[in-house]
């Protein structure tokens, strides 16, 4: 459950719906273009008018394994700052959070539902190819396409970023989204649609909707030892604003390999969770029975 100053502070975000929810999204956008001047008006990758021929040499620049910077022990590097970190990152998402979907993440059980327990791929928030929360990733190229490959399989899964065409009319909807990008200059314009509503925002179960949309600026800094990540995350079912993100990944030396992982990896391991899954299963059984005749007789 969310402490309640959260609470609190959720209950007056959300009296902004309506034109003025619209209103304050439409002030984060501004913000975001202010923020990251060179981010195109519209939304559509492919209605820049700076789109720019890649970087030369790019790829030899880009390629190659990082390391998530956003964790305990480890920093942005010199005269840079995490905006919205790993950490408080629940708290910050929860003031914008409208109604139903605060509902759905006080709803959600972290025992039978945390995708990653499941063995399922997590989404770009939480163990994802580029979220701060995993393994970090592989940086892959090849013809059209960047490829980011998460440092823990299968929760992190594998992303790919098209650069030699726009969004499908109806893309599947999927845990990772369907991301094309352009360049602008050094930094790759990244947007993303097609996101199922099975992941989360947060480790606090941040819940969104199929309109959850991202955009995303990346760019090597501090002398091309870091990849910066700067986000603006939407959705105008789920949230009643857009917010910010900003990630650092220090980049690797190429001799650099990732532990392997592997979930329930042992017969052990997966007998002792099937334990732990069947016993929450009929707690959440029993709450629901409980709430169910407590309803009842209240109405008597």
């Amino acid at each position: 459950m969310l402490p309640d100053d959260t609470n609190r502070g959720l209950q007056r975000t959300n009296s902004l719906q309506g034109a003025s929810a619209s209103l304050i999204r439409f002030f984060f956008f501004a913000v975001f273009l202010a923020f990251a001047s060179t981010v195109p008006a519209q939304i559509d990758p492919g209605s820049s008018k700076q789109i720019t021929s890649p970087p030369p040499d790019w790829q030899e620049h880009w390629v190659g394994p990082y390391a998530g910077q956003d964790q305990p022990g480890k920093n942005a590097p010199p005269g840079f700052t995490v905006l919205n970190p790993f950490t408080t990152m629940s708290v910050a998402i929860a003031g914008h959070l409208q109604p139903w979907a605060l509902a759905r993440t006080n709803a959600t059980s972290f025992e039978l539902e945390d995708p990653g327990m499941l063995c399922k791929p997590t989404g770009l928030f939480i163990v994802g190819p580029g979220a701060e929360g995993a393994g970090g990733f592989q940086l892959l190229a090849a013809p059209g396409k960047i490829v980011l490959v998460g440092g823990l399989l299968p929760p992190a899964g594998v992303r790919r970023i098209y650069l030699d065409h726009p969004h499908s009319k109806n893309p599947p909807l999927t845990w990772n989204g369907e991301s094309v990008g352009h360049w602008e200059g050094d930094t790759l314009v990244v947007d993303t649609i097609g996101f199922n509503d099975k992941s989360w925002l947060s480790p606090d179960r941040g819940r969104h909707s199929e309109e959850l949309h991202t955009i995303e600026r990346i760019r090597l800094v501090a002398n091309e030892t870091y990849l910066e990540d700067i986000w603006m995350v939407d959705d105008p079912k789920a949230l009643t604003a857009p917010y910010n993100l900003r990630r650092y990944f220090k980049k690797l030396p190429l001799s650099a390999r990732p532990n392997d992982f592997n979930c329930d990896d042992t017969p052990a391991i997966r007998a002792a969770w099937m334990r732990r899954y069947e016993r929450a299963k009929k707690q959440a059984e029993e709450d629901r029975a409980a709430a169910w005749t407590a309803s009842a007789d209240s109405k008597k």
